[in-house]
């Protein structure tokens, strides 16, 4: 009598059944991987690989003129898509546009219980630790565009020697009621550093700015970026001096003050010299807060000497090609997908993006006037255009049918230094395109990255 398959040979179905769901996750990119982010006493938490950026979430006018600024409702259902597929980082901050910081505490909130249900997950396995954890960012430099004035207590000598020059502050400017110092016809991407001055001057100036953000997200941060580092820019352009001490400021926002409102720290945009000092200054020092996590820009479209935003700063392709490159910080690179005009659109060119980008930057758009000439460059465009003919001949070859925009977030995901990427996704397709770019990094070699980066002959 003929034996049945499945009943008499189970360690083959086994593997037949095993087999057939590698290749369904690989087709639809099922499973979030997650990574241990532990503190001092070793207490740990399983934090996804992808994290959920809400800079622009609730913008208007992103991706097309005359767009509106979504809802409640609408950004909820983003933050809900993304949950269900199995993140539970998401990154925030008081400053990014609409409130959206106040609108991820109303929606984390409100999810509480929702989030311990195995049927609100795409797959119960996902998201072990069963919470929604979040990360905010503080020591911003003081927006004087904005703001018209300089803050109260002291600030560099060398920025107001370059205000003065520029005629944005007057030499004999006198001193208002509150402490503040009057300012006009300030210019966009004009800043003052909030982590200048003293010990004191700066622990008082970041807890009134975590303040904001204890209030927005119900008093539960669980990892604080300053999201610069000491320095100060007018028209975007650094003004050159020397930056406080790393201990001094490792000591301010170590104080209890500022360090009992969040669970652990990092960096932002904090160049690789004081990240490196950073650390070991903590190994040295169990007083000063450990820096868990550096969030720089990375991105297959490399930034210019012109950055997109002021005193921003970047991560190279050889860097984090390196195992040992930053070695004792988790690395949490940023880069422009979300809403980004070359990859949001069914068949995005280069040309049409470029095109609309010089339309902002000609018309004077602040944001634009970095972005412009920090992307759109010949090389970036020479990478554009491979990363297109490469996707393609990938997907011809493995059967799958991947878009640009997750192989360039594969491209960042891939590299051995990327531990968590910060992604934009603003909506529910963007981000399931997104989670599926996880198991798409897996499939790219190193020579893969090279060919991608710098046009080097593949191996095949």
């Amino acid at each position: 009598m003929r034996r049945s398959y499945f009943v008499f040979q189970p360690f083959r179905a086994i593997a037949f059944l095993a087999v057939a769901f590698t290749l369904f996750s690989s087709r639809f990119g099922l499973g979030m991987a997650y990574v241990d982010i532990c503190n001092r006493e070793n207490e740990c938490k399983k934090l996804s690989r992808l994290v959920m950026g809400t800079d622009h979430l609730v913008q208007s006018d992103w991706t097309k003129e005359g767009q509106p600024e979504p809802t409640n409702e609408e950004a909820f259902r983003v933050l809900d898509e993304a949950a269900k597929q199995g993140i539970n980082f998401f990154d925030t901050s008081p400053i990014y546009v609409g409130g959206v910081e106040h609108r991820l505490g109303k929606w984390k909130k409100s999810r509480a219980t929702q989030i311990m249900d195995n049927d609100f997950y795409k797959e119960p396995s996902l998201n072990p630790d069963r919470k929604l954890y979040v990360l905010s960012k503080g020591g911003f430099p003081f927006d004087l565009f904005w703001a018209k004035r300089l803050e109260r207590g002291t600030h560099s000598a060398e920025l107001t020697r370059e205000l003065q020059r520029q005629a944005i502050l007057d030499a004999g400017a006198t001193v208002l009621e509150d402490g503040t110092l009057p300012l006009k016809e300030v210019p966009p991407g004009t800043y003052a550093s909030r982590l200048f001055g003293s010990q004191s001057q700066i622990t008082e100036r970041v807890a009134e700015e975590l303040g904001h953000s204890v209030r927005n997200l119900n008093g539960d941060i669980t990892i604080y970026l300053m999201h610069r580092d000491d320095g100060d820019a007018v028209r975007f352009n650094a003004v050159v001096r020397p930056q406080t001490a790393v201990r001094t400021i490792m000591q301010a926002v170590g104080t209890h003050e500022v360090a009992s409102k969040f669970w652990m720290l990092g960096w932002s945009n904090w160049q690789t010299e004081r990240i490196n000092e950073s650390i070991k200054l903590a190994e040295d020092n169990k007083d000063l807060p450990k820096p868990i996590i550096n969030s720089p820009y990375f991105s297959l479209f490399e930034m210019s000497e012109r950055t997109i935003h002021a005193l921003g700063v970047q991560v190279t392709h050889k860097e984090m090609m390196d195992p040992n490159f930053q070695k004792g910080i988790k690395i949490m690179p940023y880069s422009p997908l979300g809403g980004f005009s070359i990859l949001d659109k069914p068949h995005p060119t280069w040309e049409n993006a470029k095109k609309a980008a010089k339309e902002k930057y000609e018309k004077g758009d602040p944001y634009w006037q970095n972005v412009f000439p920090s992307i759109f460059t010949a090389e970036n465009e020479a990478r554009w255009h491979r990363v297109v003919k490469f996707t393609d001949l990938f997907n011809k070859r493995h059967g799958t049918d991947y878009t640009v925009d997750q192989m360039v977030n594969a491209y960042a995901l891939a590299h051995p230094r990327t531990d968590l990427l910060a992604v934009g996704a603003i909506t529910v397709e963007q981000v399931r395109r997104t989670v599926q770019s996880l198991h798409l990094s897996k499939m790219l070699s190193p020579q893969d990255l090279e060919y991608l980066y710098g046009g080097a002959t593949r191996s095949e």
